[in-house]
């Protein structure tokens, strides 16, 4: 008689009861061809999703981080990539394992988190992801109200038409949040389902035209006169670590993007795809103005670039304005469904409640907006807390807990433990420098 060999067995553990699935955890393949889901998207238009998330405010912050840590920079920037493209891998097996249990699931972070460590896991992942994803829309709000602010002003200077009011910083930047806020909410609202592919892509495809025109603008405006190297410390060290985790950061929506996947197998390659992309987007740019500008970068690379290249700026803000948007929404849609999915609110047709969820989660941005008018700010603290911990330390904790039994157990938890370490320390020294700096500023 044949002597067949154990196929070792994966235990999960939900409430009380415990499951076991006879494919080992890593015997699940990746990358195959065929479809066996549902879903809208596919490997690329999933990577698509990933670059719109995060990645226009990565653009503007960037040169500033890059200039606070100096070419170091780059190696930490391509560090964060290979960490966060290991933790974005695990997260994936993680859903794959656990997503039978949980068919209507519109929380997938969560429901990976309760598998592994019941209510605790969930109850940190939820704070993590809507944390990280609302402050992630509130960023994108401030960049998008500072560029209207910026358009009115500029055109009606250039017109001649100046009133008064639009001159003042306060009242235009006020005035601009809640326009902006206006049509992040129509775009929230009716941005969803299938419209929502369009909306990654148009958020993609700006990121990558005015990441070029930001280029030509910042080759036109030239080296400053003053020109003076940044002062690197160990605090704009860290606080420069902090933009870039919020630059690479994103896993709190990956589940999302996955379970609206035509084969979930493949977003792995999403996610190689995606970083791939960013890289290629910041690094120029962020080179360029740690060159270029020095010191006297501002956190805002817009900031930088002279104003009278009247027809050239005025296309990069209006590029911006429409792309944080776009933004805005990707990230605000998985917290919607959070809020919706918590109070059996259904977010596959349009309906009272749905439109209210949206738009008390809009007015909510705005004060946040209104009461903390700097993107950068927000940038280094959520990426020193919630999104290294959604990126580096829970998928890793999840990781070993669920894969209980597998040939490559011991090395995978290794690399899982090398990924929390790395969490836990650049949680620690970027919430710091943040919070004094924030300190600072107020003071």
């Amino acid at each position: 008689m044949e002597n067949k060999s154990h196929v070792p067995k994966l235990r999960f553990i939900s409430g009380n009861e415990e499951l076991e699935v006879e494919d080992g955890y890593e015997s699940v393949p990746l990358f195959t061809g065929k479809t066996t889901e549902t879903g809208i998207l596919t490997m690329f238009g999933a990577a698509l999703f990933i670059v719109g998330e995060m990645t226009g405010s990565g653009i503007l912050g960037v040169p500033q981080g890059l200039t606070q840590s100096g070419y170091s920079g780059i190696a930490m920037m391509c560090l964060c990539v290979v960490v966060a493209s290991y933790t974005g891998l695990i997260l994936s097996r993680n859903w794959l394992h656990v997503k039978d249990q949980y068919p209507l699931c519109s929380r997938p972070y969560q429901s990976i988190g309760y598998t592994a460590y019941g209510k605790a896991g969930e109850i940190a992942v939820q704070i993590c992801a809507t944390v990280t994803l609302f402050g992630g829309c509130c960023a994108y709000v401030l960049i998008a109200a500072r560029c209207l602010s910026k358009f009115i002003i500029s055109v009606s200077t250039y017109t001649r038409l100046i009133l008064s009011e639009l001159h003042s910083t306060v009242v235009g930047y006020r005035t601009a949040v809640v326009i902006m806020a206006l049509v992040f909410l129509l775009t929230l609202i009716f941005g969803a389902g299938k419209e929502s592919l369009y909306v990654a892509v148009l958020a993609t495809v700006l990121s990558a035209i005015f990441s070029l025109l930001i280029v030509i603008a910042i080759l036109r405006t030239g080296k400053y006169a003053d020109y003076e190297p940044y002062h690197i410390t160990a605090k704009s060290w860290f606080l420069s670590f902090g933009k870039f985790l919020f630059a690479f950061g994103g896993h709190s929506a990956f589940p999302n993007f996955q379970k609206d996947m035509k084969n979930p197998r493949n977003f792995p390659g999403s996610v190689l795809i995606a970083y791939f992309i960013k890289l290629v987007l910041y690094i120029p740019i962020g080179v360029l103005g740690m060159v270029f500008f020095g010191s006297k970068v501002q956190c805002n690379i817009l900031d930088n670039i002279d104003e009278s290249q009247k027809v050239l700026y005025l296309c990069i803000i209006l590029i911006v304005a429409v792309q944080a948007i776009l933004s805005a929404t990707i990230l605000g849609n998985p917290v919607a469904h959070m809020v919706e999915g918590f109070f059996n609110i259904s977010n596959h047709a349009l309906s009272w409640k749905k439109a209210l969820v949206r738009t008390l989660l809009v007015a909510l941005a705005v004060c946040v907006c209104e009461a903390i008018p700097r993107f950068d700010l927000i940038m280094s603290l959520i990426g020193g807390t919630t999104i290294n911990a959604a990126v580096f330390i829970l998928p890793a904790l999840f990781h070993i807990k669920l894969a209980k039994r597998d040939k490559w157990l011991t090395m995978k938890v290794t690399l899982d433990s090398l990924s929390i370490i790395f969490g836990v320390g650049a949680g620690v020294v970027c919430t710091y420098a943040s919070l004094s700096h924030i300190v600072d500023e107020y003071r």
